[in-house]
């Protein structure tokens, strides 16, 4: 799951995490498309969901760390937005606190014929994923590093 290179330091991802936490929200991903008019992207979630509002709240409060940077960074426009349902699984660490609920993970390469596995992921033991697969009824199991994407299954 590779991303373009933040314009930033991870000093400056951490204050936009601890900034947008004063507010109760999590900052879970912050991902960077370059261009002609280069895009920042906050992702940022709470247990109850994430409202407009909260969209909103956590723009403000990332401008007030992104604006004094203008000459650092190039001609970008900022984003906020909830991780939606379908929640990406950006790190291990998502994967270890999802454990238990259905997912869909496409496979960089095969594991045992396998390119495409949806159902519950069972386990996470360093960087190793174990999922259950619903259409195939077998267990599968995947590096972490051989994950193109991984995404919660939305339960309605």
């Amino acid at each position: 799951m590779r991303q373009a290179a933040l314009p930033f330091d991870g000093g400056t991802a951490d204050l936009l995490r601890q900034r947008v936490a004063a507010f109760g929200l999590e900052l879970c991903h912050v991902e960077w498309r370059p261009g002609a008019r280069a895009t920042l992207t906050l992702f940022v979630d709470k247990p109850a969901g994430v409202t407009l509002e909260d969209c909103a709240i956590a723009s403000r409060a990332a401008s007030e760390i992104l604006d004094p940077l203008e000459e650092e960074l190039p001609d970008y426009s900022l984003e906020v937005s909830s991780p939606g349902l379908d929640r990406p699984l950006w790190t291990l660490a998502d994967c270890a606190r999802f454990r238990g609920r259905r997912v869909a993970v496409q496979l960089v390469r095969k594991v045992d014929g396998a390119a495409r596995l949806k159902g519950v992921l069972e386990d996470v033991q360093g960087d190793t994923l174990t999922v259950l697969d619903e259409d195939q009824h077998r267990r599968y199991t995947a590096r972490f590093g051989d994950v193109r994407l991984a995404r919660l299954v939305p339960e309605l």
